[in-house]
């Protein structure tokens, strides 16, 4: 119910009581029997007996997994021939009926961008017209979705689908698509304060008080002496000191929010805490309750498997792990199968922090050194473990380029180099990983002494990576600074030695205090000078500063 400034009756309501209370019956009346406003209050009263569906009703009801994954694998195979727009309206199919799957949300945007770079237009006004609102809310997120795909950027176009969305109560959707909605307004020639504004309020509907707080940060940058802007902006962070670290962030969950020092003291003074992890309880057991009465629903068991992995506690991610396999025997969704995999990685994740502080705070070198031999063999297992995770889920996806560049990364870690090199030689397919993926890329040929392909390599990714100051561009620059030189000084290749210092030089002039540059300066100044037969190297200019 929306929320009503005045009171829990609508005013209609109220005037429409007062009328038939205390008003004096009109001759027409007493003559027929009914005015022409008794009848009107009857047909109003008539019509709540029509019950009227609520959009999660309409989301279950429209709910087909085996339908939903025909036309997401008929989605990626014509997206792999290059017919865009057929996939466009495949995926739009498939999500009717799983309208909650985010991840084929992100492949159809996927798809949507590879169809703009390879010159797709915007939706004409015959689809325009044919995918305006929608009887549902089902049916109003996808015709917003269709038209979104035509034009990805748009950021007015995505904060429709984000409003059907949060309708719908499909929260990680919600969010994914709110974060597209900040990053291409801000990029637009006017930001929209209107934008931010809808974005904010949609944000703090479904929890997400994380963004909710940036948004109204952003509209705050307009109009910074706004006085009601700055009060909502205190509300909704001190939603957020509850809600932070949720469990879908690294090393957070609700516990991790209360041991906040300052946070949880402040929550302890109003007596919050106990309050929130009560009012947790209740609701992990109502929507136990619910989902038990109706295992045939895989939105209600995801949103039990929500709120046990807000907790934090090993008992309910153990059994959230139970409830996602029990699901994916018995819906066969994928996506239950992945999130067991994300679960037990975070366990791995917490293990391991848990080893690392206990090396940090042993007292004697031994103690440390046995705590430092269970951190290696922690961090062992889980590379292995998530080398099969990836694996498995490439199988799944196949032309999922994120699986495949998270596969190359494991098969790195495990020094598999051959392997993650062919990885990360499809991963590069993808824009958004292909400077991460030729950085392993150019280290693995270099693991391999195929110091050539590195330095090629490397050069490729500075090339797609143009950025001089950022964490990449600065790695990128250093590696092909180390390969280079390696290169010099066993070659004795003078050009080699002149571009690493080179390189060298540049790094110095961004950070002169970045790793070991300023050694790495002075030695490649000798190795130059050596090679040119001992002929003193004139001093860099970077060095003046």
């Amino acid at each position: 119910m929306a929320w009503n400034p005045f009171g829990k009756k609508k005013p209609d309501e109220e005037s429409q009581k007062a009328g038939a209370e205390g008003a004096t019956p009109s001759p027409q009346a007493d003559a027929a029997g009914d005015s022409k406003a008794d009848k009107s209050a009857k047909k109003k009263a008539e019509k709540p007996d029509k019950t009227k569906k609520t959009p999660r009703q309409e989301l279950e009801e429209t709910r087909d997994a085996r339908k939903a994954s025909r036309w997401f694998e008929q989605a990626k195979t014509v997206a792999d021939t290059g017919n865009y727009d057929y996939a466009v309206e495949c995926y739009i199919n498939g999500l009717k009926f799983d309208p909650e799957s985010l991840r084929h949300h992100e492949l159809l945007r996927e798809v949507s961008l590879r169809r703009k770079v390879a010159g797709g237009k915007p939706a004409g006004l015959k689809d325009q017209f044919k995918h305006s609102g929608g009887k549902s809310v089902v049916e109003k997120l996808l015709n917003a979705e269709f038209l979104w795909a035509k034009n990805p950027t748009d950021p007015s176009l995505a904060l429709a689908v984000m409003d059907s969305a949060a309708k719908l109560e499909l929260e990680e959707v919600t969010y994914w698509i709110g974060n597209i909605v900040l990053e291409n307004n801000k990029t637009t020639k006017r930001p929209s304060r209107s934008i931010y504004v809808k974005a904010r309020d949609l944000f703090a509907k479904v929890g997400a008080f994380d963004k909710a707080v940036d948004a109204c940060r952003l509209v705050l940058a307009g109009d910074p002496m706004n006085q009601k802007l700055l009060q909502e902006l205190k509300d909704l962070e001190a939603e957020r000191t509850i809600m932070e670290g949720r469990y879908g962030e690294e090393g957070g969950s609700f516990r991790t929010a209360l041991r906040d020092s300052e946070g949880a003291k402040a929550m302890e003074q109003s007596g919050r805490i106990a309050q929130s992890a009560a009012a947790m309880r209740e609701t992990i057991d109502r929507l136990r309750d619910e989902y038990e009465a109706s295992l045939d629903e895989p939105e209600r068991m995801t949103r039990l498997v929500r709120a046990l992995l807000q907790t934090g506690e090993k008992s309910d991610e153990d059994e959230a792990i139970k409830r996602l396999e029990d699901g994916y025997e018995r819906f066969g969704q994928y996506q239950f199968r992945m999130q067991v995999g994300d679960i037990r990685m975070r366990q791995f994740n917490r293990v391991r922090r848990e080893l690392q502080e206990r090396m940090e705070k042993a007292e004697t070198d031994e103690a440390r050194a046995e705590m430092a031999e269970k951190v290696k063999q922690a961090r062992s297992l889980q590379v292995k473990f998530e080398l099969n995770e990836y694996q498995d889920r490439v199988k799944a996806y196949p032309t999922d380029m994120k699986m495949r560049f998270e596969l190359g990364k494991r098969q790195f870690f495990m020094q598999d180099f051959d392997n993650a090199i062919a990885s990360f030689q499809e991963a590069q397919g993808d824009p958004k990983y292909r400077a991460m993926s030729l950085r392993f890329l150019g280290e693995a040929f270099a693991r391999k002494e195929w110091y050539d392909e590195a330095i090629d390599t490397y050069h490729r990714a500075i090339e797609v990576h143009p950025y001089n100051e950022d964490k990449l561009a600065m790695e990128l620059r250093y590696n092909l600074m180390s390969v280079l030189e390696f290169k010099g000084r066993e070659d004795s290749d003078l050009p080699c030695a002149q571009e690493a210092l080179k390189i060298a030089s540049h790094i110095a002039q961004v950070d002169i205090n970045y790793h070991d540059i300023r050694d790495r300066v002075e030695s490649l100044r000798k190795l130059v000078s050596e090679l040119k037969g001992g002929k003193p190297s004139p001093p860099e200019k970077a060095e003046k500063s």
